[in-house]
């Protein structure tokens, strides 16, 4: 995705405090969501099935707010599909100086979440640009100077991805996704990250498209298989939950690294 010129415009450095806070905001909400740098699901990543935190990566700003099922992109609210496409901008790796900020924050070109929206749902559907409003904040659309304006605040995510089962055929690969409240995380006596059970499970269709990957789908389904039913099955299927439970342990210990780099951002900041 091609980003904009690097450019400071006079008092831009005013940012820097508030911006290191968003940083240290998104960095919490990491330790819950697993965020690492970008989302870009390549052939060759989505081809290697045993990488699930590239999958929750992936997920984690479709499944945040909690949008519509659709059983085609076609069909998907455009507006939702906007909101995603600008949060993927927001949690990948962003420098304190890649956009320009006005009074209202952060200003994202047009063109940029256009790029990204692409690269999530493909080119069978176009991007209806607008005003976009979520669960505490609004991302505002200026036609004229066709941008958005991102206010700079922390968010806690309705829900977050923990994919289960990867199911791959052909040219479409098909994720089972436990949906878990982003506000039902807690910690153990040793200080780590305990995942609540997911209040509900989607079925996300990716379909290959010259050699990339993209968001075809989103629909409900019902819950994987138990882990009894798990253990007389197939080798395949064991394998398949021996995978989803070092999937986890990952994710124990990238929330471990996550709440200690929010620690170290928040103390900078001070």
């Amino acid at each position: 995705m091609a980003k904009t010129t690097k450019k400071h415009k006079r008092g831009a450095r005013r940012w820097a405090f508030p911006l290191g806070l968003l940083i240290a905001v998104l960095a919490v909400v990491g330790a819950v969501t697993v965020v690492v740098a970008g989302v870009r699901v390549t052939k060759d990543a989505i081809d290697s099935s045993r990488n699930f935190d590239e999958y929750n990566t992936l997920l984690t700003p479709v499944v945040m707010n909690d949008p519509d099922e659709f059983d085609d992109i076609t069909k998907a609210n455009p507006s939702q599909l906007i909101d995603i496409s600008i949060w993927s901008i927001l949690k990948s790796n962003l420098s304190p100086d890649q956009y320009e900020y006005g009074e209202t924050g952060m200003i994202i070109p047009e063109a940029d979440v256009t790029a990204e929206f692409q690269k999530l749902f493909g080119t069978e559907v176009q991007p209806t640009h607008g005003t976009v409003s979520g669960y505490g904040y609004e991302f505002t659309y200026d036609a004229t100077k066709q941008t958005y304006s991102i206010p700079l605040t922390g968010v806690v995510p309705t829900y977050t991805p923990k994919v289960v089962e990867v199911d791959k055929s052909g040219s479409t690969i098909v994720l089972t996704v436990g949906y878990l409240g982003g506000d039902q995380w807690a910690q153990d006596a040793e200080g780590n990250m305990v995942a609540p059970e997911p209040d509900k499970y989607m079925k996300v269709t990716l379909r290959e498209r010259d050699g990339a990957y993209y968001i075809s789908a989103l629909q409900s389904t019902l819950p994987p298989e138990t882990a009894t039913t798990a253990a007389t099955s197939a080798p395949e299927e064991t394998e398949t939950q021996t995978e989803t439970q070092t999937a986890a342990a990952d994710t124990t210990a990238a929330a471990q690294t996550a709440t200690a780099a929010a620690d170290t951002t928040a103390a900078a900041a001070q």
